[in-house]
């Protein structure tokens, strides 16, 4: 079986592009990814620019006292004015990701499958027949899969990063939904003068700061954890936001549920017939809490993240997320290159609809 190197490049292109672009994303993945999911599903997009993703924020208002409040006058009284002057910049720089696949000449070979640098010589993909495009296809089909699952490892790992393990990479959740919202900046904003510039937080790290400190699961008076969130809830929309993404640990899970099973098991039978002892997939105020495997690997069982999707998102550069190249192979080996790039960046637009949680 004879194929051209183009006619295997467009092989390849065809298989990753189905791989990548289907809608039923990683499908075969080890474990589930439900952030990197959401994130690029949600993922909103820039043209480009010198560097940065730029935002107008604004969470003062007024002129710090100064004539900006309604006064009473009478007859020809003088009255001030003020000019506001609140709004602030949130700037986040673009990375740019890449990783690449190699298939060599001799692993198609052991396939059965031959490569020629002859273009011309009569042979097409569409005079091919049905076998050849299997075996050809199966051939990658390892690599891809290979290729798939480092890309959502990799990038899952980046997208619930704090920033610090690659500084060429983007900054991921723990970058603007911080365990101590008070110190540090975001996007350049210092949230100990901008303190609306924050997000909620029910952590050790806050706790040692003179915030909320972590929480301490507990059946009595209704259940403790879900009082917290109870409680957490309003203050989440108080300005607006609507926090329909909960993403969890096991450890946080299972406290919630420990909560809910010891304060109340109801049925309409009774105990007659078949009961189920398990809890059902767990909600809060109608939204569903997601188990996220990725946190437990983090070493994050015990914690939560609730937030809003619409101020907390992932922006990608037109056209340039999930972007396939061919380099061209090098004249001294016979090898063929993939390579796949993604340009973006995490951004947050308003964070006090934002909230991270961890039990004792």
């Amino acid at each position: 079986m004879a194929f051209t190197a183009g006619e295997v490049t467009n092989i390849a292109n065809a298989a990753l592009d189905f791989y990548f672009n289907r809608g039923d994303t990683f499908k075969q993945t080890i474990q589930a990814k439900p952030l990197l999911n959401m994130l690029e599903r949600t993922a909103k997009s820039f043209p480009g620019g010198k560097g940065n993703i730029s935002l107008a924020v604004k969470g003062d208002f007024g002129a710090g006292g100064v004539n900006d409040s309604v006064v009473g006058y009478t007859h020809n009284d003088a009255v001030n004015f003020y000019t506001p002057a609140n709004i602030k910049r949130a700037n986040f720089p673009w990375r740019e990701h890449h990783i690449g696949l190699t298939l060599t000449h001799t692993e198609l070979k052991i396939d059965g499958i031959s490569v020629t640098d002859e273009e011309g010589n009569g042979d097409s993909l569409s005079r091919h027949t049905q076998r050849e495009m299997t075996v050809l296809v199966n051939l990658l089909e390892d690599k891809l899969n290979d290729f798939g699952e480092q890309y959502a490892r990799s990038m899952t790992r980046l997208l619930w990063g704090d920033g610090t393990t690659d500084p060429k990479a983007l900054a991921g959740i723990q970058s603007l939904i911080r365990a101590n919202p008070a110190t540090g900046t975001v996007g350049g904003i210092d949230p100990a003068t901008s303190t609306w510039w924050r997000n909620r937080a029910y952590t050790a790290a806050a706790g040692a700061a003179g915030g909320n400190g972590a929480i301490t699961s507990a059946t009595t008076n209704g259940g403790a954890l879900l009082q917290v969130l109870q409680q957490e809830y309003r203050q989440l929309i108080r300005y607006g936001g609507d926090p329909t993404e909960f993403l969890a640990g096991s450890a946080f899970i299972n406290a919630m549920e420990v909560e809910m099973r010891s304060n109340g098991l109801y049925s309409q039978r009774g105990f007659r017939g078949p009961q189920d002892g398990s809890v059902g997939g767990m909600m809060f105020n109608g939204v569903t809490v997601q188990y996220d495997p990725w946190l437990d690997d983090l070493g994050l069982s015990k914690r939560a993240y609730w937030f809003d999707p619409r101020h907390v998102y992932l922006m990608k550069m037109d056209d340039e997320w999930r972007h396939l190249f061919t380099p061209a192979r090098p004249y001294n080996s016979f090898v063929m290159y993939k390579s796949l790039t993604c340009t973006g960046q995490m951004v947050a637009q308003q964070l006090n609809q934002s909230g991270v949680y961890d039990i004792t």
